[in-house]
């Protein structure tokens, strides 16, 4: 071993090491942020599960009797299994008209040189700082004058117009980190620019894809104010905004509406479980050449 590594080797083991109290506030900090996010869950399962008596003798406290009577009053009472394929419904039209929009324009920005492309895509990326309650007039008229109020196909195109651009940010940067080898090779077969992205592209960016699922089913799934606007009828209402019929003008019944909410979560909880692996991946990538 030389004098330098020697060196290095004796200034790594003389540094001072971190005190462990700081590790013990990182750990405390983190401890309390998992549980700022965990607790509104517990509450709306707990409260899900007890009494209305529960509920008026006390707004915190574990169930005495996990009784399902809850889950009964808001399965019938917010009429939840049409608004439940309701929302299914909308989440897959968004899902797959999202992905079907943004790769192709993903694709053209990273591996496609053309004039402009530079431009057009920072065009596009400049639609992610525009709030997007800002549009909701403009937005609500277009929809009347294409006589699509009252449509679940409405809210299907504004959902897909929203997340258009975040969509198109990630999967060009994904698309970057491929190799070009790979595509050269393809394009030496002679195999045209629609073949290369779909035989080739996505089937490597299964991490990227499954990521924008994730995002998009959550957000689409999640999204309340473009619902209530765009869909006014109990048959097209989708489960965000019908199982607020479970909140009564003069009385609420607050352990069905626990119920209901905690039926409208669980879904995407075990679709971010099932698709959680894919997400870091996804989004680190480049990060590293």
């Amino acid at each position: 071993m030389n004098v330098k590594a020697m060196s290095a080797v004796i200034k790594r083991s003389t540094k001072r090491r971190r005190p462990p109290i700081l590790d013990g506030i990182a750990v405390l900090g983190l401890s309390l942020l998992a549980a700022s996010a965990v607790f509104p869950v517990l509450f709306m399962a707990f409260n899900a599960f007890r009494t209305q008596a529960d509920w008026d003798a006390s707004k915190l406290g574990f169930p005495t009797t996990l009784s399902p009577v809850a889950f009964e009053r808001a399965w019938t009472g917010a009429n939840i299994p049409t608004y439940f394929w309701n929302s299914v419904t909308v989440v897959s039209g968004t899902v797959v008209l999202s992905l079907f929009l943004a790769a192709p324009a993903s694709y053209a920005f990273a591996k496609i040189q053309w004039p402009g492309r530079s431009v057009a895509y920072l065009f596009t990326l400049s639609w992610m700082a525009i709030p997007s309650l800002l549009l909701i007039v403009p937005i609500y008229i277009e929809m009347v004058q294409l006589h699509l109020i009252d449509n679940k196909l409405s809210v299907i195109l504004v959902y897909s117009a929203l997340n258009l651009s975040f969509n198109v940010y990630l999967l060009t940067t994904f698309f970057r980190s491929l190799p070009n080898e790979v595509l050269e090779s393809a394009r030496i077969d002679r195999a045209s620019v629609h073949r290369i992205l779909w035989s080739i592209v996505l089937p490597m960016s299964r991490s990227a894809i499954a990521t924008l699922v994730v995002f998009n089913a959550l957000w689409a799934w999640n999204e309340f104010v473009f619902a209530l606007i765009l869909l006014q009828s109990d048959g097209s209402l989708t489960l965000t905004v019908g199982v607020l019929q479970l909140q009564g003008r003069f009385g609420t019944d607050y352990p069905a509406l626990m119920a209901g909410l905690l039926i409208t979560a669980v879904p995407m909880i075990g679709v971010y479980i099932f698709f959680q692996r894919y997400i870091v991946q996804a989004i680190t990538a480049g990060a590293v050449k």
